[in-house]
Order: structure tokens, then sequence, then C-alpha cells
């Protein structure tokens, strides 16, 4: 069984847009946080699964590892952690269909 690592989990505002997803962050302001342990990448990314979709709305999940040595995969299963992406496209630029 794999030790137990310390990480915290940020929650960032996102959307698609069109063939992009965009990821709102502003300095200075207040993101939902959560520190957690974990043992495993399975058990990290279905703890991040958990409180994304308690926030409820479309994010992306940024995850710090707190241990002096990130585990192997740590990065690849980090990478793109979306939920609950809201569709946005051509709403900014007030695009209608012809």
């Amino acid at each position: 069984m794999a030790k137990p690592i310390d990480y915290e989990i940020t929650l960032h505002p996102a959307h698609r847009d069109g063939a992009f997803i965009v990821t709102k962050f502003q300095m200075m302001e207040t993101y939902p946080h959560r520190r957690i342990q974990a043992a495993g990448m399975d058990d990290l990314i279905n703890q991040v699964t958990q409180f994304a979709m308690e926030h409820g709305a479309s994010c992306r999940a940024a995850v710090r590892c707190l241990a002096p040595r990130k585990p192997p995969g740590f990065a690849k299963a980090t990478a793109e952690l979306y939920f609950n992406l809201e569709d946005r496209t051509g709403t900014a630029c007030g695009d209608a269909a012809r």
C-alpha cells in the first residue's frame, strides 16, 4: 500500500469556449481549496473529483503536492482536471446561429 501524501487542491473557475477551455485566475482572489491526504494517484483523483462535484460549478482543479518529492505519475495525472464545464461558445462575441 502506498504511503499517504499531503496535497492541496484549489478550484479555479473555468468554461469551454469552442475548442478552448478558459480558466480564470486573479491575484488576491479567494477560491475554494482543501487539504487532503491520498495514498496513490487513484485515491488522489477520486478525492479531487469528489471535491469538484461538491463544489458544483464549472472549474479546473489545481493540485499541489506538499511532499518534498512528487510521486511517480503526478504530473500526468493532474495536468488536465476539468469538471462540470459550461459551454459558452459564441456568447462573448454575440454570435448567432444562421
